[in-house]
């Protein structure tokens, strides 16, 4: 369900270990939510099943999301991650878009709503629900980092694949205990128009004890100028937390949008967690404010 199980800027590290217990494995959570804000007040049910195989070197994954209110499926990511040799890794398929700080998956975002970075990647994406992407990658670990590129279709291509290709490079390293840092860079179709942009996401996740410190940066030519994205969070004790975020988006269209979110989790059992989110952003001409209530309950 983590991002990083088979993202492919740490898939050179965590393929070798996942390969060392073979069998299949499916696990998963349902999302249930109610949001409040100034025109919406309702419950929804979401939940997403995977499903892991590995057999000698080569694991194969099938993640399904299912919206329980409208009955549609989908398949949020189906791969391959081969470790071909020692800290070389090759994934190919659809799989969730390495490049950026935020999660896919709602169990692991730091708050009950999506920030604005993750926003502007998953509205770049526009090839499949959710910020995915397909293709082929490989991931090198050098010790220091791990570098991975990746030849993709087209992911401004809306319509369906078509002759055009995105590239995508990912370096990752984490040189001090507790700090993590990643550079990511993807191009895009130049020829259709405003959507047309590449992007370069700069982002560090700093955990020190019971405090975490996150900032991000990213720039998208022709869709936004520059958005940015700072989180502080705390663990109160075990099983509660806090998170605060605060996006600023420098757009070229609409100027400076800002949104402030605060976030409380709290583990009620073992497999059941409770979040309280209160969000608020100003788009330049009005505030719109929500409070969204989570609970994920994990098998």
């Amino acid at each position: 369900m983590k991002k990083n199980l088979i993202a492919l800027a740490v898939a050179a590290t965590m393929v070798p270990a996942i390969a060392a217990a073979e069998g299949a494995s499916i696990s998963g959570y349902t999302d249930i939510t109610w949001t409040h804000d100034n025109s919406t007040n309702i419950f929804w049910a979401t939940a997403e099943v995977d499903i892991r195989n590995t057999v000698d070197s080569v694991t194969v994954g099938l993640d399904l999301d299912i919206d329980a209110v409208t009955g549609n499926l989908d398949a949020e990511q189906a791969f391959f991650a081969w470790g071909a040799a020692e800290n070389l890794t090759i994934i190919a398929g659809k799989f969730n878009n390495p490049i950026g700080l935020e999660a896919e998956d709602s169990i692991d975002k730091p708050g009950t709503k999506s920030g604005a970075i993750y926003n502007a990647l998953d509205a770049a994406t526009s090839l499949h629900a959710g910020n995915n992407i397909s293709g082929l990658a490989v991931a090198y670990n050098a010790g220091v980092a791990t570098v991975t590129v990746g030849i993709l279709n087209e992911i401004q291509a809306a319509s369906g694949p078509n002759d055009d290709n995105s590239f995508a490079l990912i370096v990752n390293a984490s040189p001090v205990e507790g700090l993590d840092l990643e550079l990511g860079y993807v191009t895009m179709d130049d020829s259709i128009g405003l959507m047309a942009a590449n992007a370069l996401d700069i982002n560090l996740a700093y955990k020190m004890d019971a405090i975490g410190f996150t900032f991000e940066m990213l720039d998208v030519d022709g869709l936004n100028d520059q958005l940015y994205g700072l989180g502080f969070s705390y663990d109160v004790a075990e099983g509660t937390s806090v998170n605060v975020a605060y996006d600023m988006d420098d757009n070229m269209i609409s100027g400076y949008e800002t949104e402030i979110r605060l976030t409380a989790w709290h583990d009620l059992a073992d497999n059941l967690t409770v979040g309280a989110g209160y969000n608020l952003a100003d788009n330049g001409n009005s505030d719109d404010e929500s409070v969204i209530i989570e609970f994920f309950a994990t098998f």
